[in-house]
């Protein structure tokens, strides 16, 4: 099967493979938080048909969600809608009925059907409902048409479901955008999988048996044949089903991840471009816009402050690096409650963030840039511009993965990477690429790189004169972090630290603990000591 992808009317131009959005001159504010599944689902797809050429509406699905409102968009205009919960459905049809042509009716039987329901719901403006709220929204209050009714199709598995997307929706889908996206999550980055009509498939790459019933092909297989139909470069979304096989599909097809599945509003933040964060913040932000312009040999990266170990010196010295960044939804929310962390800021610890905040959410990109304090330092998550193995990547396509990492890193003053490869330690040791990542990105003013998930011992080498670093790890606990950087025999070591189970607080104890025979440094200070 060849099945090509045809341009849709999202404004992709001047902005890469990303599109954009016209900037809000208002927003209409409605609070889901206490709403059921369903409406959740209803109001986040027919959120993403009102924005799709400049957002109008802006939702409070979570706690998060209202804290970024009065953190990053306090100045664009906007109004809190009273209605809210269940009511808010009411509300937004009344105010934006004139958006939406009907209703998509998913399959309560089969869950895989709301996956293909959002899809429709963007290349026909419709809204995605239940069969239970379709029957009273086409009464007297709404009589909204029903566009689809998805229960007639009786699917039973995922090959099926996703074998009819490919046939049906995907020739219209957006060019450069695909998602992966449990059907079970109601919101989050569905209005801007519908503003982008962008393709959707949830498919288990682990998962190669053929199915015999329809058409001889594995969910693996469908996924391949997916990815294939979108050119190199073309941005994956959302998750997977299972993380390693899926990056591994991912990275042979040339499409770096942006894992988002929960990110929030994603296309009012792709659309504000100059929100004043803080007066600091203002600049960062004005700097990223520029950054397209700038390229290669713009503003100087970050300086290294060399130290010369002395005699008598400390047993170690030791960074501690959090792990995720690459990872768009941890950046919006759980990055965003450690960054309130009393411990952070008074010691030194290197955050991963993705530098491609710096085209998808710039506004998010200056807050933490803005807010960082001395003893912050940011780091560019794995494996530049989106998550990657580069042992996958196809090598003709390394050189402007590399060069888009480098203007994304530059954009936001990055001036280390966090490179993960796969296998079990994901470590990044081929010789042959980390002169291509040294050559590439050198120019751009990078000047380290941390290789890994962790090993229990450090090692290092110089690749024309910029370190690569294995770290330590992963370290998951206080206790197995203290007992990684006790047994290591290196100088240097840098500890990758999983940011699911650890906190700034919990590295604080792993210092307390390790006393005086250790000093803690910033992972670009430690790199630049083994230079």
């Amino acid at each position: 099967m060849n099945i090509r992808i045809r341009e849709t009317d999202a404004d992709w131009a001047g902005s890469g493979l990303w599109p954009t959005f016209q900037a809000p001159d208002h927003l209409d504010v409605y609070d889901i938080r206490g709403a059921s599944q369903d409406v959740q689902l209803s109001v986040t797809t027919m959120t993403g048909v009102i924005n799709r050429q400049q957002p109008k509406v802006y939702l409070l699905s979570s706690d998060d969600a209202a804290f970024w409102l009065n953190q990053a968009f306090a100045q664009v205009p906007h109004d809190v809608s009273p209605a809210t919960g269940g009511a808010a459905l009411d509300a937004l049809l009344n105010s934006y009925g004139s958006y939406i042509r009907g209703l998509i009716i998913y399959d309560p039987n089969y869950v895989d059907s709301i996956n293909i329901a959002t899809m429709l719901a963007g290349q026909r403006d419709g809204i995605v409902v239940s069969p239970v709220q379709a029957d009273a929204l086409q009464g007297p209050s709404h009589k909204l048409p029903v566009i689809a009714d998805l229960r007639i199709y009786q699917w039973k598995s995922r090959v099926q479901v996703y074998s009819w997307a490919e046939h049906n929706l995907l020739k219209s889908s957006a060019p450069n955008l695909v998602a992966g996206l449990d059907p079970k999550i109601s919101g989050a980055l569905r209005s801007f999988l519908v503003a982008t009509r962008t393709f959707i498939y949830w498919l288990d790459a682990r998962n190669f048996l053929p199915d015999i019933f329809n058409g001889w092909i594995s969910e693996k297989g469908l996924m391949k044949r997916i990815f294939n139909a979108f050119p190199a470069g073309t941005i994956h979304l959302g998750w997977f089903v299972a993380e390693g096989q899926g990056v591994k599909l991912t990275s042979k097809a040339a499409m770096p991840v942006l894992a988002s599945d929960y990110y929030e509003n994603l296309e009012v933040w792709s659309s504000v471009q100059n929100v004043q964060v803080r007066e600091q913040g203002q600049a960062v932000v004005e700097d990223l816009n520029r950054a397209g312009a700038n390229r290669a040999g713009a503003s100087p990266a970050p300086t290294f402050h060399v130290r010369s170990p002395q005699a008598g010196g400390p047993k170690a010295y030791v960074s501690f690096t959090i792990s995720d960044g690459d990872n768009l939804q941890y950046n919006q929310h759980r990055m965003a409650r450690l960054w309130e962390d009393p411990v952070r800021g008074t010691m030194p610890i290197g955050w991963t963030i993705s530098p491609s905040l710096a085209r998808v959410a710039p506004s998010l990109a200056a807050y933490f840039m803005s807010t960082a304090s001395a003893n912050d330092e940011l780091i560019a998550g794995p494996s530049g511009a989106g998550y990657m193995f580069p042992s996958d990547w196809p090598h003709e396509q390394l050189p402007a993965f590399l060069r888009l990492t480098g203007e994304l890193m530059q954009a936001m003053n990055l001036s280390v990477i966090e490179v993960l490869n796969k296998g079990l330690s994901q470590a990044f040791v081929n010789q042959g690429l980390q002169a291509e990542y040294v050559n590439v990105l050198a120019p751009f003013g990078v000047r380290g790189i941390l290789s890994g998930s962790g090993q229990t011992q450090s090692s290092w080498r110089i690749v024309s004169g910029v370190p690569v670093l294995q770290n330590l790890g992963l370290a998951d606990s206080v206790n197995k972090t203290v007992n990684l950087v006790r047994n290591a025999s290196a100088r240097y070591l840098n500890v990758y630290v999983m940011v699911w189970t650890m906190t700034p607080s919990d590295l604080k104890q792993v210092v307390q603990q390790l006393g005086n025979e250790y000093e803690v440094v910033k992972p670009a200070t430690l790199l630049a000591m083994i230079t």
